[in-house]
């Protein structure tokens, strides 16, 4: 036990505090006015049970050293010193470094990698299939080596034996991604098995996780369990939504550069990479997301996206421009033949490829073009259908200089009056303004004014650790509110590590603004559910999940809607139809939550 846990494990919280100011009991708590604001309504509450502070009149929250820090004035090592004292707990030689060392994580994947590329390019039979396969591709020598390709075997824990070989224990290897639990419970197999392997790296250059491809039909006969691509889960050091595959390799260039390409796929960002074109990533299979916008901004301002001719890359294009119009990026689109993917092209021919690039056009020119040419002008129903796509597009973008300017073009194009298109523009609901989808009332447990669905929630699994199990199974990180996802994503992490939340406070890889959030939601259980019967919490816990389950629905429902109207920009009625039989499945299962 260090020091930091060993102070904390003989003091009381209650106790320190009381030196300070005067506590009250309430229930299972204490209270008293804030002394970190001026309030004559006491809002600042301790827990003895979890020996932590919230005021909810300020959020100034945290555990008995926070609480002497803010008191006090002083930093983390004085107000530890002053509270060992009191402890009698001695600090020589005592290191203040907060953040876990997760450096055994980053050398299990780097050993990996090495693991998966060696088998590849080892003098054997199927070895040999996968690289004509490769080479096939057109994937070269130089890239097998940058890209760190590789191969896993048919042994169904050839891995794991090496990486136990190496020191390494299996707890380690299960927390770093790369193996499983059999069902039984008897112990763990690779993860990853007759496949070829492509390592995803962070910022640093550093493995986190791999992207895995399925060789039936190009080294074995037979069909493989699983779908095309398998990929590591999330982890302690890799986060899907935050890396962008290649980075590390591109980086430099695109800050050069100052824009980058944006592919869908592993294969197309290295076969793309062959050409002069360096600067491209892969999203890998995820959508676009904020955290790689925010990457992205640091490096670049410019975006080219060169997802694929078909309806599914159409439509992440198209999420993808949603988000970067939202920050305010430059985007262009890459146009690809339907049916192709960069790699083909840069198979077939990689000055064409280039080319391609050089040609790539604005957003909004690409939309506008594809719309306008399939426009009768002798008819008006074509008219009205052009517009009725067109200004929704127009009415989303921020700058009203380029909003006159499309304007114009369509009332130039079409011959309609510009005072009729600016009329109409102004009654118009930009393309991502939901139909809003009305919700079912709420009891008052679910319906507080000053906290959101989730917070109510995770406070009552906070307070109540029994809980956790279902939420973790049930609940992903992207279905609780924005503010709150990181927190829960640590959460999970945590959790499926300890299978408990007893020390959470101290984990170190939260961040002073997670751990805030997370004193603040321990606080509101004990505050609004403490006294709650236990049939009374599991009432209010299923009530609220399927809530929050119902919200998840809806939101995706709407994201329907936003593809359906991207499927009808570029006429693809086959994809409308398949996409409004996917909503209307969704519709039957938020009605049954709502029985």
């Amino acid at each position: 036990m260090n020091p930091v846990e060993e102070v904390k494990n003989k003091l009381d919280i209650v106790e320190i505090v009381s030196g300070y100011i005067s506590l009250n009991q309430v229930g299972g708590n204490f209270k008293a006015c804030c002394p970190f604001h001026n309030e004559k309504t006491p809002s600042f509450m301790v827990s003895k049970e979890k020996q932590i502070y919230h005021c909810f009149g300020c959020d100034k929250g945290g555990d008995v050293i926070s609480f002497v820090q803010e008191y006090e004035g002083i930093d983390f090592k004085e107000a530890l010193r002053i509270l060992a004292q009191k402890a009698n707990v001695p600090l020589s030689g005592f290191s203040f470094k907060q953040k876990q060392d997760y450096s055994r994580l980053y050398e299990i994947n780097n050993l990996a990698a090495d693991f998966y590329h060696n088998l590849l390019m080892q003098d054997s039979q199927v070895g040999k299939k996968v690289l004509k396969y490769l080479d096939n591709r057109k994937i070269n020598k130089g890239s097998l080596t940058n890209w760190r390709l590789g191969l896993s075997g048919e042994s169904w824990d050839g891995l794991l034996k090496y990486l136990i070989s190496k020191g390494f224990k299996e707890q380690d290897i299960f927390e770093a991604g790369l193996i499983l639990r059999k069902k039984d419970g008897s112990g763990y197999l690779d993860r990853f098995r007759k496949r070829l392997m492509f390592p995803i790296s962070d910022t640093q250059g550093r493995v986190v996780a791999f992207t895995s491809r399925t060789l039936s039909g190009i080294a074995y006969d037979e069909i493989e369990q699983g779908g095309k691509y398998i990929n590591s889960p999330q982890t302690a050091i890799y986060d899907k939504s935050k890396v962008l595959y290649g980075w590390h390799l591109a980086k430099d260039t695109i800050r050069k550069k100052k824009y980058l390409i944006i592919v869908e796929g592993n294969m197309d960002a290295i076969a793309v990479s062959q050409t002069s074109s360096k600067n491209v990533v892969a999203v890998s299979g995820t959508a676009l997301t904020a955290d790689h916008i925010k990457l992205i901004k640091r490096y670049a301002n410019n975006i080219i996206l060169a997802f694929d001719g078909d309806a599914a890359g159409s439509r992440a294009a198209f999420r993808s421009v949603v988000l970067g119009w939202q920050n305010d990026m430059n985007l262009k689109i890459l146009i690809l033949l339907k049916g192709k993917d960069p790699a083909d092209i840069v198979k077939e021919d990689p000055q064409k490829w280039l080319q391609l690039v050089k040609d790539s056009v604005q957003v909004m020119d690409y939309y506008f073009k594809r719309i306008i040419a399939g426009v009768d002008l002798s008819r008006a129903d074509h008219k009205k259908i052009a517009i009725s796509k067109l200004l929704p597009i127009i009415k989303f973008l921020k700058s009203q200089v380029e909003q006159a300017h499309y304007l114009k073009l369509i009332s130039d194009r079409l011959q309609i009056p510009l005072e009729i298109l600016q009329q109409d523009l102004t009654s118009t609901k930009s393309f991502i303004e939901n139909q809003q989808t009305p919700t079912t009332k709420s009891n008052e447990t679910q319906k507080r004014v000053s906290f959101s669905l989730s917070e109510e929630l995770l406070s009552l699994v906070f307070l109540k650790g029994i809980y956790l199990e279902k939420l973790v199974a049930e609940v992903e990180p992207e279905m609780v509110s924005s503010d709150l996802e990181s927190l829960y994503r640590k959460v999970v992490i945590y959790y499926t590590k300890h299978q408990n939340l007893d020390n959470f406070i101290d984990y170190s890889e939260l961040d002073n603004n997670e751990k805030e959030a997370w004193v603040r939601l321990s606080m509101l259980g004990e505050k609004d559910y403490q006294s709650l019967s236990d049939t009374e919490l599991l009432d209010s816990f299923e009530s609220m999940l399927s809530n929050l389950k119902l919200r998840h629905l809806e939101d995706k429902r709407k994201e329907l809607i936003v593809d359906i109207k991207q499927s009808e920009l570029t006429g693809d009625e086959q994809k409308v139809n398949q996409l409004e039989s996917e909503i209307h499945l969704l519709g039957k299962e938020i009605e049954k939550l709502k029985k």
